[in-house]
């Protein structure tokens, strides 16, 4: 059979009467060609192409070099990898310089590798193979000794799991580590009075005399605007600008809000925590607030702001919660699949009202609007409407059952792998079955962001998060007619703050009574009758 070769820029092309066949042009590819076309054969058993015409193929007019080719091929045990291999120019000396420029650089590429040991050798005709065979000698032990020196530098560049779970840990073991509510950044605004007339605030018992009659202001102000006041109209009542009102503001909540924090790092000891986030609003790019809240005082223990919702910023938000020293047994979530990596050691359970809606809007997108679609969505429903874990168990074997008939296959198999976080609150006397109390949370801070329409920047909203942190737990609750803080502190009533914060007026003002009395219709009509 015919055969000539071509060569056309970076490949050369085999052609014969039957077929054709193009590599790259490299000496391993056509020693690996002659290979290949000598051991084809026809019918009869007999080889396709001649020595002699294989030859052509390495550059050569005799047929030495492809029989050579051959015994090559034969002495490796017919193992083509091998015979590629076999010539590379790898010596003692080329394995040395590799080792060498490896310990500077441990992550270069294989070309760049190439030519920094070309250059050190000063030689031309070492290919990125024969560094990839050096390579396959040289132990990993000193290597891994440079790399874990240049990552501890930072000189290395490595993956982003790998930075993280680094930075986690530091974090975790770190002082730098702020545990429990985000405060305000530190030196923004100038504190307001002296230390003392703060802790008098906080003080149960003391006489507003004894709090200066600048700070009584300056707390009915943050009052105000906590109730969506803005700024102009405050700076205007008090003949100052906007940006003055701004300053006492945070300058009292600069040197409140540590001591409360305080206060509440202190008191709660919290077993159970509800954990969500809320989507917040910085010039337009959506950040998520992560609060986590005891379930049995509802007070709000730790936050973050983080530009995310991932795994990662989920674990930052488990850091912060390990700094506290609290002794976690379980946590309440939404089932935001995130939380998962979440004090990954403690119980995990699955907001049972949050699962109850995913299955309204499973149903509404799978089964549609049908008898049987309705049977189904009540028997997924009554799953976990009961307090014992084997009647769940035992309707849940019966759904099985029926999945295939019923046609819910698909969200039984999601079922089974939450099922271990849907379990621990059946039937639990400490672990909540839903997370209304963080949500309720979340409501009354709604009202107080909508007035905002968002946040200028990443420091503002800090600051807003702690303006709004500290009059919450200090706020009478309409139904309950008890603030927050009076979970863990009965006499909190009688500090100075509680009394500025829900009852300004008379406080600041002396009115102990603003409503006017007021003359009854029936009263009038009794004159009017008797005269």
């Amino acid at each position: 059979m015919d055969m000539h070769v071509v060569v056309k820029d970076t490949h050369f092309t085999v052609i014969t009467q039957a077929f054709s066949l193009t590599l790259r042009d490299t000496p391993a590819n056509r020693k690996a060609a002659v290979v290949l076309l000598r051991v084809m054969s026809d019918e009869s058993g007999m080889p396709l192409f001649t020595l002699q015409q294989l030859s052509c193929i390495v550059g050569s007019a005799n047929r030495q070099a492809a029989s050579q080719h051959m015994e090559d091929f034969r002495a490796c045990g017919q193992d083509m990898k091998a015979v590629v291999l076999r010539d590379r120019k790898v010596d003692e000396t080329v394995v040395e310089a590799v080792t060498g420029e490896l310990l500077q650089a441990p992550l270069t590429t294989t070309e760049a590798l190439c030519e920094r040991v070309r250059h050190r050798l000063g030689r031309t005709d070492i290919s990125w193979a024969n560094i990839e065979a050096a390579l396959e000698q040289i132990s990993c032990r000193e290597l891994r000794r440079v790399m874990r020196v240049q990552l501890a530098q930072g000189g290395a560049h490595y993956k982003e799991s790998y930075l993280l779970d680094t930075l986690l840990y530091s974090c975790e073991n770190s002082v730098d580590l702020f545990p429990g509510l985000e405060g305000p950044e530190p030196m923004e605004a100038a504190p307001v009075t002296d230390p003392s007339a703060i802790r008098t605030l906080l003080t149960p018992g003391a006489s507003m005399e004894a709090v200066p009659r600048a700070l009584q202001w300056i707390g009915v102000l943050l009052t105000l605007y906590y109730w969506g006041v803005p700024l102009s109209r405050l700076g205007l009542w008090v003949g100052v600008q906007k940006t003055t009102v701004w300053r006492w503001l945070m300058g009292f909540v600069r040197a409140v809000f540590p001591l409360v924090q305080d206060l509440l790092k202190d008191k709660v000891r919290a077993a159970v925590v509800l954990i969500d986030e809320k989507w917040i609003k910085l010039r337009g790019v959506w950040y998520y607030w992560f609060v986590a809240i005891d379930a049995a005082t509802g007070l709000p223990l730790a936050s973050y702001l983080s530009p995310s919702r991932s795994a990662w910023a989920c674990r930052y938000m488990g850091a912060k919660l390990r700094a506290l020293g609290l002794s976690i047994k379980a946590i309440v979530t939404d089932g935001l699949e995130s939380y998962r990596a979440l004090l990954p050691e403690v119980v995990h359970q699955v907001c049972l009202f949050h699962h109850q809606q995913d299955v309204f809007r499973w149903c509404r997108q799978h089964l549609g609007e049908s008898e049987q679609a309705r049977f189904c969505q009540h028997q997924m429903l009554t799953l976990v409407q009961t307090i014992e874990k084997r009647t769940l168990r035992r309707r849940l074997e019966r759904l099985v059952r029926m999945a295939d008939q019923l046609g819910i296959s698909p969200w039984i198999e999601k079922l089974m792998e939450k099922l271990d976080r849907l379990l621990p609150a059946i039937g639990s006397r400490t672990i909540p079955r839903t997370t209304n109390s963080i949500e309720r949370f979340f409501r009354t801070f709604n009202r107080f962001y909508k007035t905002r329409c968002g946040f200028h920047s990443l420091s503002s909203a800090r600051w807003e998060l702690a303006l709004f942190l500290l009059v919450y737990l200090f706020t009478k609750q309409e139904k309950e007619g008890l603030a927050p803080i009076e979970a863990i502190l009965p006499q909190a009533s009688a500090m100075p703050l509680y009394r500025l914060i829900n009852d300004p007026l008379a406080t600041l003002l002396g009115l102990d009574h603003v409503k006017l009395p007021q003359k009854m219709a029936d009263d009038e009509l009794a004159v009017a009758l008797a005269a």
